[in-house]
């Protein structure tokens, strides 16, 4: 019989040494559990211990360090921004989407009627989607964002002040991934926008939110209006944790 090998490859000289081990339980339901166990050498032999169980940030942590070696195959699109983990953050560029609005009886002469929806253009868009978070930043121009980009509150009902988005009743798509991106944005725009939830101001404009929404969807302007994004005080850079050299 055949053996297959087996070999790890380093980008250093350094020598690898066994320290824990992880066992993986699946049951036939689908439930899954992780163990990790120290490894101690008996006379050149290594013995795994009694395991405790994974928890969420050490399964994290595990993560993290073997994405550091990983080679990532396959074509990345020009619109990933930043993929570390399961966090994903991704550009939408200005373009022209359908929204729909619906709001309760006390604001609705403010929009113009309790369900409205409409085709109107949108600023760029910057989407962070992780297994804990769901985030959502306006930015100005057409360029692919960079590190130094300024970062605005996003526009939209449903989205709190520092971009956490309200999901409501949309449904959250599973995963973080690449393949995923598409439903996120559907998750996003073919959800109810149902009213401001920023502390804050959530655009600079004459009448506040419902009144821009309101002009936006009666056609007033062909470009989105990028005068009336309220700044969320940060920059891409600093939402990851990038200390910034001085220009």
């Amino acid at each position: 019989m055949n053996e297959a090998g087996f070999s790890i490859h380093t980008p250093t000289d350094n020598v690898l040494r066994l320290e824990q081990a992880v066992l993986l339980y699946h049951g036939r339901s689908g439930g899954s559990l992780a163990t990790v166990h120290e490894v101690t050498m008996v006379d050149g032999s290594p013995i795994i211990g009694a395991g405790r169980p994974m928890n969420a940030k050490a399964a994290r942590a595990l993560a993290s360090a073997l994405l550091k070696r990983a080679a990532h195959g396959g074509f990345l699109p020009e619109t990933v921004l930043y993929l570390h983990g399961d966090l994903l953050l991704w550009w939408v560029p200005p373009t022209r989407r359908h929204l729909s609005f619906r709001v309760d009886d006390d604001h609705a002469q403010a929009l113009g009627g309790q369900e409205r929806g409409e085709v109107m253009p949108m600023p760029g868009l910057v989407f962070a989607a992780s297994s804990g978070a769901w985030q959502v930043w306006a930015v100005k121009g057409s360029a692919r964002p960079t590190l130094t980009t300024p970062l605005y509150q996003a526009p939209f009902f449903n989205v709190h002040e520092g971009g956490a988005i309200c999901q409501g009743t949309a449904p959250r798509p599973e995963g973080s991934t690449v393949d995923k991106i598409g439903a996120w944005n559907d998750a996003f725009f073919r959800s109810y926008f149902t009213h401001p939830n920023a502390s804050g101001k959530l655009v600079r404009y004459r009448g506040g939110a419902y009144a821009f929404w309101r002009d936006m969807l009666d056609g007033r302007y062909k470009r989105f209006p990028e005068r009336v994004l309220a700044d969320a005080g940060a920059t891409l850079g600093k939402l990851l944790g990038y200390v910034e050299k001085d220009q």
